[in-house]
């Protein structure tokens, strides 16, 4: 993860192409999942403030963060546990609110025997209870004998927004990246009447995801620069304010001319520093208080957290569609405005019922499927 820049953005080294790596997302996007996370450990109670977001925390995890694939809706993963010394002793009421509260895991690693098994053991956890979508958390080494509790969470998102009949063509086109350079990548092009805004030096549409039999809604927001160039300017004004994005999400549909990137996207926050950034500091020492986790017997020491992680994984392709040539048909309108996805923009994906942002980021650079 980069630090906030105050030149123009630059691609990443090739095999960094993807980067979610402007600073105010990076805070946008840890804070929210910080909160979760802490949330299982029981630090940010008691108190009514704290209890209101143990039930929001709650809520997203059994509801928006639910796998919709079977239904027909998006295939949606998404795990979180935390992982102590094989010597303590973890308490059973502890385990149990994970689990039922928060769909998460209080597990058991041997840090101080076998500290460079443990990332192998947690990462094979997070396989496992994301069907194989993120295969690792933890690099080697990542663990040593003086290591606390692990917290980390893992999320993977893809879902479609064509039905057969509404692709038109798949083709390769020039993707301009910000260096100036182009490269080739697969476009879907159709079109269709889409949520969609003009705004000064940008566009932004909204691609609703196929839905599957609940209540739950899941949209891609583009917000698109006039400029090849303009997504660092684009950036600042995104997050000059807390209403920004709110306030310019498009209201009237139109027809719109779709031409958008196949690409995909694995990125990995370590959350621990912006943690200390919003004060919390002392879950990081040796003087922490985490004794609802503990069984009273236990007598290992302090107990105090080392690292927390996030993980996300999302792709954005459509091979669940067969790729067909289908003709426009005579009578089909033409579409009145064209939108077209061939060089740098922000995105979001958004749960439309909740208003649970899960993911915001930079495309740079769709070639790349990191």
């Amino acid at each position: 993860m980069g630090q906030q820049r105050r030149q123009p953005m630059r691609p990443g080294p090739p095999q960094e192409k993807f980067v979610f790596y402007e600073a105010a997302i990076c805070k946008s996007c840890a804070r929210g999942w910080a909160t979760l996370l802490l949330l299982i450990l029981g630090i940010l109670s008691p108190g009514a403030v704290a209890a209101d977001a143990a039930n929001v925390a709650s809520r997203v995890v059994k509801r928006v963060l639910k796998d919709r694939s079977t239904s027909g809706g998006p295939r949606l993963a998404f795990t979180a546990g935390v992982w102590a010394d094989a010597s303590r002793s973890l308490s059973p009421e502890f385990v149990e609110l994970a689990g039922n509260v928060y769909g998460s895991a209080a597990k058991k690693a041997d840090f101080k025997n076998k500290p460079e098994d443990a990332p192998d053991q947690i990462n094979s956890w997070v396989k496992d209870s994301t069907k194989g979508t993120v295969t690792t958390l933890l690099p080697a080494g990542a663990i040593d004998q003086n290591t606390g509790l692990v917290l980390g969470s893992a999320l993977y998102f893809r879902g479609r927004w064509l039905d057969r009949d509404d692709l038109r063509r798949t083709t390769e086109q020039k993707f301009y990246c910000l260096d100036g350079t182009s490269v080739e990548v697969s476009f879907v092009e159709y079109d269709r009447t889409r949520l969609f805004a003009v705004h000064d030096n940008f566009k932004v549409i909204k691609l609703p995801y196929k839905q599957g039999k609940n209540e739950r809604k899941f949209s891609m927001y583009i917000f698109l620069p006039d400029d090849h160039d303009g997504l660092f300017e684009l950036t600042q004004k995104i997050f000059s304010g807390p209403m920004f994005l709110e306030q310019h999400l498009p209201t009237e549909k139109c027809h719109v001319g779709i031409s958008v990137p196949n690409f995909k996207i694995s990125f990995q926050i370590d959350v621990k520093d912006f943690l200390k950034d919003m004060g919390l500091e002392l879950p990081f020492l040796r003087e922490a208080e985490f004794s609802d986790m503990i069984k009273e017997d236990d007598s290992s020491g302090p107990l105090f957290l080392s690292d927390v992680l996030h993980k996300a994984v999302l792709e954005v392709d459509q091979k669940g569609i067969e790729e067909t040539s289908v003709s426009m048909g005579l009578g089909k309108p033409l579409p009145a405005e064209h939108f077209k996805a061939d060089h740098p923009f922000f995105f979001m994906i958004r749960e439309e019922v909740s208003g649970t942002v899960i993911f915001m980021g930079h495309v740079l650079d769709p070639s790349s499927r990191t």
